[in-house]
This record gives structure tokens, C-alpha cells and sequence, in this order.
């Protein structure tokens, strides 16, 4: 069963994914990538890691993702700039792609699965594994990011005053 609900959410996933290259239209692209946050929480699920699925369900897939659908429809249809293509464009894209592939499979060549370092699976993905991880292991990058954003929070605010003063 769990097998079976793997290749489901897999499939769902890519085919999400290809959806949101392959649409032209950006609400439909946006609704792919819901598409694609969903089926990653269901994988989440299937790893036993019963809070990162509830925190890509709540957050990604609900907040963030709606969040950039009103954007994309507040935005309205976008113009396209530059109706003609070269002629040679779908060719190059293919060959860019090709030669992306082909280094990605010499990179993964040396690649070998290690066991993870967590011998209780019970506890992996729970509140208190993440917790222990995020202020042990990665307390500095996350102290770091929170700067960052702090940094960047300060940075809109002045930026937002500023453009209100000039008009």
C-alpha cells in the first residue's frame, strides 16, 4: 500500500513539476506548484515526519502558494515582450538540457547511500527531533537566517517610506 501511494504522489509531483514549466498561463502555473507542495507532503507523510508534512501543508501549500496566486492575479495577464523566438532557440534549450543531464549523471556516478546517522526512526521528523537539531547542530545558520530577515524586513519598511514620501 505504501509502495502504491509513493508512485501515486511521485508521479503527482513531476507531473506538477512539468506543469509549471509547461503552462503558459501563470495561474495555472501557479495551481501546478500547489499540486507539487501537496504530493511533497505526502511523501513527507510516507518518511514518518508527521510535522514537516503538517508544516508543508499549512504553510507552503496553503499560505506562500495562495499568497503568490492572488499576486499572479492581482498582476493580471502578462504581456509577452518578445513574440518572436530565434529559430534556433528549441534547439539550444535542448542542447543546454542534454548537457545538464549528462553532468548530473557524471556528478551522481561517486555518489553512495550511507545509512542516516539516526538510529531511532521514531522520533525522526517529530517536533522534538527538529528542535534538537535546529538548536544544536544548526543553531548558527539559523540565528544567521533570522538576521537576514530581519535585515530585509528593515530594508522594505524604509524602502515602502521612502517611495511614499516621493510622490
Amino acid at each position: 500500500m505504501g509502495l502504491a501511494v509513493f508512485l501515486v504522489a511521485a508521479a503527482m509531483a513531476v507531473a506538477g513539476g512539468i506543469g509549471v514549466v509547461a503552462f503558459h498561463e501563470p495561474i495555472r502555473s501557479v495551481l501546478s506548484l500547489v499540486v507539487v507542495m501537496l504530493a511533497l507532503a505526502v511523501l513527507f507523510l510516507l518518511l514518518s515526519a508527521q510535522f514537516v508534512f503538517v508544516v508543508q501543508v499549512i504553510v507552503y501549500a496553503g499560505a506562500v502558494m495562495v499568497l503568490f496566486l492572488f499576486v499572479v492575479a492581482l498582476l493580471g495577464p502578462a504581456k509577452e515582450l518578445g513574440r518572436g523566438r530565434l529559430r534556433f532557440q528549441p534547439w539550444l534549450a535542448g542542447l543546454f538540457a542534454a548537457v545538464f543531464l549528462i553532468l548530473l549523471w557524471v556528478m551522481l556516478q561517486g555518489v553512495q547511500y550511507r545509512q542516516p546517522a539516526i538510529t531511532d526512526l521514531h522520533i525522526f521528523g517529530t517536533v522534538q527531533w527538529i528542535a534538537v537539531e535546529l538548536f544544536t547542530k544548526y543553531l548558527y545558520p539559523f540565528e544567521l537566517t533570522s538576521l537576514l530577515l530581519l535585515v530585509a524586513a528593515i530594508g522594505a519598511i524604509y524602502l515602502s517610506k521612502r517611495s511614499i514620501e516621493d510622490l
